[in-house]
């Protein structure tokens, strides 16, 4: 007894030592990020900072027009999150709770896209939209944005699948339609999954995405993660980039931490209970 009750403090011993090695791991590139922002202009990277230069921010919001992307980044990223969560969500809707000849082989069909790169599609996305004259423009983030994203799809899809059919047949006894069935009785449930589809189209529009942008946009209409991502091709020689770039990026992460962090219960919940129990 004494002998298990050892085994099984070391194995818990071991596995919180892996995490807080893991931990430090994913931890160290933010921390030499930040430290980097911090240092001197012109010195070597050290693991600590001599001295801890602000003024560095400041120059990373002046040097370039550091507001006028981050508008564009809010424009674009407004669009991304706002009108593809709830377009997901209906199309979800549909797929969970409407029958129709075809559905499942749609629904694979949908799936499936999650599997190809989008660097596949971009060409053929570039020449469809300069043939109708959007490029520089944020149009093409409003198509895609009601075209919906695959991924939050299938979140929508299976939090509704696990709905009782109770709750819809009373509805339908009452009178209710389909769409206010969707919109009166699903939506105001779906609390988790609504936070865990918005972080991740926020998380994907504000950090990941500045190669698109860099294809379809013009410089004074770029984001901001597409414009930090230019500043060694746009600023003269001699400058001391990549401390001042540094910088930026550390701004540039704060609202996707932020986000995260505020959206962290919901977005745990959203993943791993997508189902309404009752």
């Amino acid at each position: 007894m004494v002998q298990t009750g050892f085994r099984s403090k070391a194995v818990h011993a071991g596995l919180y030592g892996l995490l807080i090695l893991l931990s430090i791991l994913f931890v160290m590139p933010l921390y030499w990020l930040v430290t980097n922002s911090l240092q001197l202009a012109g010195s070597s990277m050290v693991f600590w900072p001599k001295g801890f230069h602000w003024e560095n921010y400041v120059f990373a919001v002046t040097m370039i027009d550091y507001w006028k992307y981050t508008r564009n980044s809010i424009i674009i990223t407004s669009i991304s999150v706002v009108i593809p969560t709830f377009t997901s969500a209906l199309v979800g809707f549909g797929f969970a709770r409407l029958r129709g000849p075809g559905k499942n082989a749609l629904f694979m069909l949908l799936l499936s896209t999650m599997m190809l790169p989008e660097i596949v599609t971009q060409i053929p996305t570039y020449v469809i939209f300069f043939q109708i004259g959007f490029l520089n423009t944020f149009w093409p983030w409003l198509f895609w944005a009601i075209g919906g994203s695959a991924v939050s799809i299938f979140l929508y899809r299976q939090f509704f699948s696990g709905i009782p059919k109770d709750l819809e047949e009373a509805a339908r006894i009452d009178g209710c339609s389909t769409f206010r069935i969707f919109w009166n009785i699903f939506l105001p449930i779906s609390l988790p999954v609504i936070a865990t589809v918005s972080i991740l189209l926020f998380n994907r529009a504000w950090g990941n995405d500045y190669v698109t942008p860099f294809m379809f946009l013009q410089m004074d209409r770029y984001p901001l993660s597409t414009a930090l991502f230019s500043i060694g091709y746009t600023w003269p020689s001699g400058q001391n980039i990549p401390i001042i770039q540094s910088a930026g990026i550390v701004l540039f992460i704060l609202p996707i931490i932020v986000v995260f962090f505020a959206g962290q219960r919901y977005l745990v919940e959203g993943i791993v209970s997508p189902s309404v129990k009752g």
